[in-house]
């Protein structure tokens, strides 16, 4: 069988190699000298049959082989890494847990619920990584995350979704531009820039489409990775924002931003995800009962939808 000839080693350099880019710089990282990663991969290469990365001038860049060949070796590592820790479990919760989520709502909701859990639970070693949704349902898919929590069911068959709290999207100006925009409605919105997350975030999406649905062209767009910096800008009368109502209440309510409510609303329902097929490790159903009991039970009163 192939998987008689493979080592738990070469795929942890299989993935070293995809990371840097460069078999030089994965031999540096990985304390072997070129050579070895050199044989590594070209065993790997025999025992799939498969040519997994295509030498550029600068560097490598790994084949769809090689990319598909990366995501089951993330996933056999981890198994390795949730039976070393399974089998070092004498009471205490240990290992690494991984959570993927996204930056607006990890930083609006999370940080309690986390800094609990790990004074908890301080033998788990929490992971922590922010990505769009798209991001973190493939993540969770590939094994890259233990669980992910996302603004709307994917409904993706392999993947379970329970739900935490619920939420909506609002359009938010400067206190000027939404009095302006409330009075004349979607043919006020053309003067200002459009700010955000980029199309990859689904807040995002749904403004445009909405611009799009009422041909209201913005004048532009204004793209940055943080919620806080896009409420600083839409603060400072730089353009106009589509955001959840939990990252914008607090300046909402100290009138350093103002809601465009002709401009309508959008309901979110966040939820966790994990994989179906998947059992997860004992510090991973932790954290997913700790997340769960902590917003169910506790937050999901905090946000009010009118």
């Amino acid at each position: 069988m192939m998987i008689d000839r493979l080592e738990g080693r070469t795929f942890r350099t299989l993935l070293t190699v995809i990371e840097e880019r460069s078999i030089s710089k994965a031999a540096e990282r990985l304390g072997y000298v070129q050579s070895t990663v050199t044989t590594q991969i070209r065993l790997l290469e025999e025992a799939f049959g498969r040519k997994l990365f295509d030498r550029l001038p600068r560097g490598v860049m790994p084949t769809e082989a090689g990319r598909k060949a990366a995501a089951y070796a993330q996933r056999i590592l981890q198994l390795g890494s949730e039976l070393e820790a399974e089998l070092r479990e004498t009471g205490e919760p240990s290992g690494p847990v991984r959570l993927r989520v996204l930056e607006s709502f990890g930083a609006a909701l999370l940080w309690e619920t986390l800094q609990s859990f790990v004074s908890a639970y301080s033998a788990v070693e929490l992971q922590l990584d922010t990505g769009f949704q798209s991001d973190t349902v493939e993540a969770v898919m590939n094994g890259q995350a233990d669980l992910g929590i996302v603004p709307e069911d994917p409904s993706e068959a392999e993947l379970s979704f329970e739900p935490l709290l619920t939420d909506e999207l609002v359009w938010v100006a400067s206190s000027q531009a939404a009095e302006a925009i409330d009075a004349l409605g979607w043919e006020a919105v053309k003067p200002h820039k459009l700010i955000g997350f980029g199309s990859r975030c689904i807040y995002s999406k749904y403004a445009a489409e909405q611009l799009a649905a009422h041909h209201a062209d913005c004048r532009g767009v204004i793209e940055f990775a943080s919620a806080e910096m896009i409420k600083r800008s839409v603060e400072g009368g730089l353009g106009l924002a589509c955001l959840p109502r939990l990252n914008v209440a607090k300046e909402l309510a100290e009138e350093k931003l103002a809601e465009c409510t002709v401009l309508g609303r959008q309901p979110l329902r966040y939820g966790l995800i994990s994989l179906r097929r998947r059992e997860l490790s004992r510090a991973a159903q932790l954290l997913r009962e700790h997340v769960r009991g902590d917003f169910v039970s506790g937050r999901q009163d905090e946000v009010v939808i009118e």
